[in-house]
């Protein structure tokens, strides 16, 4: 059986979160996000649940079919290189990672795994033939001030999955 993609928006104390759901129907959908407020323990004012795969622009589609034939259910981010992906295995929780280069830059990342966030760092990086890149993945939290929080919170309930910048202005928002 195919399964569909579910925009959940959850109304929280203080802001609209949106999530995306893989499931096979609605009423599924809506039970995968009571089940994760309530393992999360978060409280919410209500949240709607509307069907979106059928209705997504084409530039927005990449990795949804072998998502959606997949048969995994849970909860989904999409991201502009890597596609759509299911962060809902081993645990719906995302985690917020630093590369440091040997030689370079730093990049901060939202992933479930430290795979992905390797794979997205990779994915990013523009490499000459025959040249190599060192590089380490930290915890994102090392060394970071507590006035740098903001925004963080946000990304790292629902996502979406991706390379994080921090902005004076407005706190931590997707590159």
């Amino acid at each position: 059986m195919r399964n569909q993609l579910f925009k959940c928006e959850i109304t929280r104390a203080d802001r609209l979160v949106t999530a995306f759901i893989v499931a096979h129907e609605e009423r599924r959908a809506s039970e995968i996000m009571i089940q994760t407020e309530i393992e999360n323990n978060r409280e919410n004012q209500g949240f709607s649940v509307e069907r979106i795969d059928d209705a997504l622009p084409p530039h927005k589609r990449k990795g949804l079919d072998a998502l959606l034939e997949s048969g995994v259910v849970g909860l989904a981010s999409y991201n502009d290189v890597l596609g759509w992906l299911t962060h809902s295995t081993p645990t719906p929780k995302l985690h917020f990672y630093r590369i440091e280069e040997m030689e370079g830059d730093d990049y901060f990342i939202i992933a479930p795994t430290s795979d992905v966030a390797s794979d997205l760092y990779c994915e990013i990086c523009v490499l000459k033939a025959g040249k190599a890149r060192l590089f380490r993945l930290l915890d994102g939290f090392y060394d970071l001030k507590p006035e740098h929080m903001r925004g963080l919170p946000a990304l790292l309930e629902f996502g979406p999955v991706g390379v994080i910048k921090w902005d004076d202005k407005s706190g931590w928002r997707l590159a």
